[in-house]
Order: C-alpha cells, then sequence, then structure tokens
C-alpha cells in the first residue's frame, strides 16, 4: 500500500485534518473484509479436503485390555495336569511348575509399536505373586488362563503378540497378510524360559 504524503489529506479551506479520518476507516473496513475473505477461502480448502476423502485428522487404534485372569488349576504337581494354548483371537493358556499351590496372577497389555505401524505390536506381562513354598508343602502347579483384547489398527498389515511371565520371555504369537511380524527373530534372541507366573486372581 502507497503511503500518504504530509499534506495530501488537508483540505485546501481551513487545514482541518478530520476529512482524513474518513478514509482511514474505509481502509481499515477494506482490511476486515479481505480477512473475512480469506478466512472462508480457507474453511472452503478444508470441506474441500474432507469431502475428497483425505483426513486431516485419523483416529488411534482402541487400546489393548485385559478383559481376564485366573488361575484354573492349582495343587501339588503331579496332581495337576500341564496345559498349554494360545490363540490369535486374545486367550493365552500355560502352566507354572514348581511354585506355591496359592500362587496369584496378575497380567497388564500394552501397545508397544505406534498407531500407525505396518505390524502392530503387543506385549501381554503375567505376574506371579505369593510364589513362596513352605516347608510342609509339595512342590506346586498351577494353570493360569488370560483373556485379552489387541486390536487389529486399520494401518496394519501384521500383527504380534509377545506374552513374558515375571519379566522372562514366554511365547510369542502373530498373524500377518506378507510382513515379517518378527516372532521368529525373538524366539532366536530370547530363548524360552519357564518361570513362575501372573491379572490379579486370589484363590477361593
Amino acid at each position: 500500500m502507497n503511503e500518504l504524503g504530509p499534506n495530501e489529506d488537508t483540505p485546501a479551506s481551513d487545514g482541518s485534518k478530520l476529512t482524513g479520518m474518513g478514509r482511514f476507516r474505509w481502509f481499515e473496513t477494506i482490511d476486515t473484509r479481505l480477512l473475512l475473505v480469506g478466512a472462508l477461502a480457507v474453511g472452503i480448502g478444508i470441506g474441500a479436503l474432507f469431502a475428497g476423502g483425505v483426513p486431516a485428522l485419523e483416529e488411534s487404534p482402541p487400546d489393548p485390555e485385559i478383559e481376564s485372569v485366573e488361575v484354573l488349576d492349582a495343587g501339588c504337581h503331579d496332581d495337576v495336569r500341564s496345559r498349554a494354548m494360545s490363540s490369535s483371537d486374545g486367550s493365552w493358556v500355560s502352566t507354572i511348575n514348581n511354585t506355591s499351590k496359592d500362587t496369584e496372577v496378575s497380567a497388564q497389555i500394552r501397545r508397544t509399536s505406534p498407531p500407525d505401524a505396518t505390524v502392530a505390536a503387543y506385549r501381554v506381562d503375567l505376574e506371579t505373586h505369593n510364589t513362596t513354598i513352605e516347608s510342609n508343602e509339595c512342590p506346586g502347579k498351577i494353570v493360569y488362563r488370560v483373556e485379552y483384547d489387541a486390536p487389529y489398527p486399520d494401518a496394519a498389515d501384521a500383527m504380534r503378540t509377545e506374552r513374558y511371565v515375571d519379566g522372562e520371555f514366554h511365547t510369542c504369537g502373530y498373524s500377518s497378510s506378507g510382513p515379517e511380524a518378527g516372532c521368529v527373530a525373538l524366539y532366536e534372541e530370547r530363548p524360552t524360559h519357564y518361570s513362575n507366573g501372573t491379572v490379579t486372581y486370589e484363590s477361593p
């Protein structure tokens, strides 16, 4: 915008500067209108992005959660049948040897990969409690089951669930439509250790 000269707005009759005020208000009005037009154009552009199917913000996948954890069987070692099973739909059954018959378990789950990762990775941690075998107690064995929900994010082409007992790698499960999920590397790098077991469950 060109700047006005010092006398450009001064009337020839009396030298008053009041007439210049109307001209400045006119420029302020134009600026306001330009701002309104610009805001409208930005709004139309954002609307066009959504209408064209380009999402401005993507929702994060739901958080995983433990649905239940329980001790299915417990007793002296020779009286309890060992069981082990896991599935991709969120069920993990396993056995813990050489522990107290009154062992309790607790579990937690968390996603360890970014929301938009090609391989969605989850970690289930099982912790054991009250595992001390009393002097008059037989060596015990328990069988536990953890039910969990690990959502399959829309951005993922594979999903991996790592399972740990008292911090030691136990098993790894996965499903994939092509990409390597990474379970093989976990088995190579972290040999399985069976130890005492895991979501708070108290014996009745």
